[in-house]
């Protein structure tokens, strides 16, 4: 995938640059040529998606291959903790309900005390999905977005050469068929967010500081959560991060940027770390906010009930950031900004710090799939902003 992702930065159009002389070297001299034809973009997509086919994720486990199997039997790891944990006297059937591209896989296991949810991965460790459990017990305490109780955690085995992994038994919440997109849903997930959002439940946890009890993940990006007193610090230190990791081979992948082949990223996105974010940042959140941390449309539902969330990477931060993901993917709705709005208003700026945000989620897309349109984005993206702090500063 960075074969294409080369190319494409390279067959950019020139950016129009307004001359100044406070405009930061970057900027100045972030000029891509349009150097590619489309027959040589339709050759690099074909290569790209053959190098796809090749890639191996090892998160994936192929069809063919000896591996681990669930099953009602009581000697089965999952059967077994229904049976001995939660006190289930009989497991009659299961149903494999969704499968991920990073290996995660969900199940509905029936029980006489009812279904469960089952999220099982065949290689990960059962940390992973103990930093899952502590969003979503976190998210719980605040008693405002619901979202399923995690029961227990425990390890799958390894057969053949797949394994050790791990599974996770979460309360089972009936959602109805795309109740996410019905008005009342969203309407009512944007009141309860926003409830979240000003919840006061973890104050004795965060102390007015940004960070989390555990670092978690964001798909399969890690992601430190350790404790810093501002959110400037914190959201800096995050940024940092998804700029190294473009031009770092992933377990799951080669680098997303082959070093000095960037076209010039590298150094624009340095320069929002060290001038755009502080400026535009700093006293931006005067208080921790508990966040989802991933609320794309995949990750909501809806029951007889009412909304709900699950998939969480959650952690304390600026609200805005857990808003800022709500327009990149699609699926939310005008209502669940009328929800949202009614109990939190918009803070002036709002959307200038939103780009900063979705600035992030685009680098994590891209160091996770090297998505060429993604490439796209953040480079026109990276412009707009240094463009904006030229003209703040002018």
């Amino acid at each position: 995938f960075f074969l294409l992702l080369i190319l494409s930065l390279s067959s950019l159009h020139s950016f129009n640059i307004p001359s100044s002389s406070k405009n930061p070297p970057f900027l100045k001299n972030f000029r891509l040529e349009n150097s590619f034809n489309l027959e040589d973009e339709l050759e690099a997509e074909k290569i790209m998606k053959q190098l796809e086919m090749e890639s191996e994720n090892p998160n994936i486990v192929p069809d063919d291959v000896l591996k681990y199997m669930p099953s009602t039997s009581s000697n089965d790891p999952i059967s077994n903790a229904l049976m001995k944990v939660l006190k289930c006297e009989e497991v009659m059937k299961f149903e494999l309900l969704d499968s991920r591209w990073n290996g995660n896989e969900a199940f509905r296991f029936d029980t006489d005390k009812g279904p469960f949810f089952i999220k099982m991965n065949r290689v990960e460790d059962v940390s992973v999905l103990m930093t899952e459990a502590v969003s979503l017990s976190a998210l719980a305490k605040t008693k405002t977005i619901r979202c399923p109780l995690p029961l227990h955690i425990g390890k799958l085995p390894k057969v053949g050469e797949i394994g050790p992994g791990s599974f996770m038994v979460l309360e089972w919440l009936d959602l109805k068929p795309f109740a996410a997109m019905r008005s009342d849903i969203q309407n009512g997930l944007g009141k309860n967010l926003a409830e979240l959002h000003l919840s006061k439940a973890h104050d004795d946890l965060h102390k007015g500081r940004y960070g989390f009890p555990v670092s978690n993940f964001l798909a399969l990006t890690p992601l430190n959560n350790e404790w810093c007193d501002s959110w400037v610090e914190f959201f800096t230190r995050r940024m940092e991060d998804q700029k190294r990791s473009l031009f770092q081979d992933k377990a799951y992948g080669r680098a997303a940027i082959s070093e000095g082949k960037d076209g010039g990223l590298k150094e624009g996105l340095e320069e929002i770390i060290k001038n755009v974010i502080p400026n535009v940042l700093d006293g931006a959140c005067s208080h921790p906010s508990l966040l989802h941390g991933d609320l794309w449309i995949g990750n909501v539902g809806g029951t007889a009930e009412g909304p709900c969330c699950f998939d969480p990477a959650s952690f304390f931060g600026h609200a805005e950031f857990d808003l800022s993901i709500m327009d990149l993917f699609g699926g939310y709705t005008e209502e669940f900004w009328k929800g949202y709005r009614a109990v939190s208003p918009e803070v002036e700026g709002f959307e200038d710090r939103k780009k900063i945000y979705q600035l992030y989620h685009y680098l994590n897309q891209l160091n996770l799939f090297g998505n060429a349109g993604v490439a796209l984005t953040i480079q026109k993206l990276v412009v707009e902003l240094l463009e904006k702090e030229v003209s703040r500063k002018s």
